[in-house]
């Protein structure tokens, strides 16, 4: 990876993802503690979420050497997230009577905030990996 230059598409592509998971977080923070935290997998996002937003802002600020690597690991962690969030998610909307119904989507824990998190990493390892 190169030391970033100036303010590229790929350095205002990060930032935007570092804003874009404080947003998503605030959101799921609300969601997992009206949940009651009932299930341990709950706590990971809410807490590692702020630091994969403190790394991206460190890749934003030198993207070249083991920094840059640890802003691409961390979004790569907060993909693995929100893939293994929507497997939490079908699967507690799956526990309810009635199983996978368009009822049970709308009222249980929603599928497609743990996808956006995941989507949101995949825009942010995009950013660091920008060489335009």
């Amino acid at each position: 990876m190169d030391p970033w230059d100036g303010w590229d598409v790929g350095r205002v592509v990060a930032v935007l993802a570092a804003v874009m998971y404080l947003g998503v977080w605030a959101q799921m923070g609300l969601l997992h503690w009206a949940g009651a935290f009932r299930r341990w997998e709950m706590w990971p996002p809410v807490i590692v979420t702020p630091l994969i937003v403190l790394a991206i802002l460190a890749g934003v600020a030198q993207r070249d050497g083991a920094v840059g690597w640890i802003a691409v690991g961390a979004l790569g962690i907060g993909m693995l997230e929100g893939l293994a969030g929507l497997w939490f998610h079908l699967g507690g909307v799956a526990s309810h009577i009635g199983g996978l119904s368009l009822r049970n989507l709308m009222a249980g824990p929603p599928p497609l905030l743990p996808v956006a998190y995941a989507l949101v990493g995949a825009f942010g390892l995009v950013g660091m990996v920008w060489n335009a």
